[in-house]
């Protein structure tokens, strides 16, 4: 018999199956829940031992930094409602940034919704720096939209401190130099990535996405961006976010809700707003994570 895919708990199959990841499973509990754990197989083969031990320490530090979040949430970063043995209970979302862009070409994104995204997405980098972390792989992928189609940030495994090393360095969000070397964690990278997930907002594609990655890359590392002079409102902020010329993300969001003619204040009272509403939902959506992982084990 060759290795198959360990489930978490016994009610669990491959119809609550997700999605899979480099860090782990996703997996359906309800319609409000999902479960993010590591990936483990039953008699798996001595190549998979490494997936399995390195997709547990990923889970680990993804719990570390939901369990920051936990103390400190902000209505753009999915929900963390609760951190078990098995894995990350998580608030379940419709589908991500990724594939909306994807669809633009036949299913245009409206205008307001594209700066909705940029001050969502600038607002929740913008927290993270607050609590000392750098997301570290910002990229549509990572990015969700709820119900109500707002952003919603997620898939922390690579989140670091500043200064530190950035784990992965995925092409074309990371910033790299023409040796392939990335700069430390923290604005420079973090801009870096933000700036080319506002370019495919606003512009419905990745950066150079008509070239082949090897082609695509060498043209970034060597700071040849595409024109955003289409994007009268947001171009300059993608131009100034790859050439590193912000001191903070928390400036960029400064300049962001400047340009849509909002104020910080302003921003705070609607963040207030929205945790309040998902403070009252979170007993209730805790109470069914507790009760599935008394009775499903």
């Amino acid at each position: 018999m060759g290795p198959y895919l360990r489930m978490p708990f016994r009610s669990l199959s491959v119809d609550n199956f997700i999605s899979r990841g480099a860090s782990g499973h996703v997996f359906h509990i309800n319609s409000n829940i999902v479960l993010k754990c590591p990936t483990k197989f039953d008699d798996a083969f001595p190549e998979q031992m490494e997936e399995m031990e390195e997709s547990e320490q990923r889970i680990e530090a993804e719990k570390a930094v939901y369990r920051i979040l936990m103390e400190d949430p902000h209505p753009n970063i999915v929900q963390c409602i609760l951190c078990a043995l098995e894995g990350i209970f998580l608030r379940r979302m419709e589908s991500t940034l990724q594939e909306r862009l994807s669809q633009s070409p036949t299913a245009p994104i409206p205008t307001s919704t594209q700066e909705r995204w940029v001050s969502q997405l600038t607002s929740a980098i913008a927290w993270l720096e607050r609590l000392g972390l750098v997301h570290g792989d910002l990229r549509p992928a990572n990015i969700l939209l709820d119900a109500n189609d707002n952003i919603q940030l997620c898939d922390f495994d690579a989140a670091v401190k500043p200064g530190a090393e950035l784990l992965v360095g995925s092409e074309p969000s990371c910033k790299v130099d023409e040796n392939l070397e990335t700069p430390p964690a923290g604005p420079v990278s973090e801009q870096f990535s933000l700036a080319s997930c506002i370019y495919s907002i606003r512009f419905g594609h990745w950066p150079w996405h008509e070239l082949d990655a090897h082609a695509r890359g060498d043209k970034l590392a060597r700071n040849e961006f595409p024109s955003v002079s289409a994007d009268a409102l947001f171009g300059d902020v993608t131009k100034r976010c790859w050439h590193g010329e912000y001191t903070s993300i928390a400036s960029i969001e400064q300049d962001v809700l400047s340009r849509l003619g909002r104020s910080v204040a302003q921003e705070e009272a609607l963040r207030r707003a929205a945790l309040e509403e998902m403070a009252a939902e979170y007993p209730v959506l805790r109470a069914q994570c507790e009760e599935f992982v008394a009775t499903k084990a």
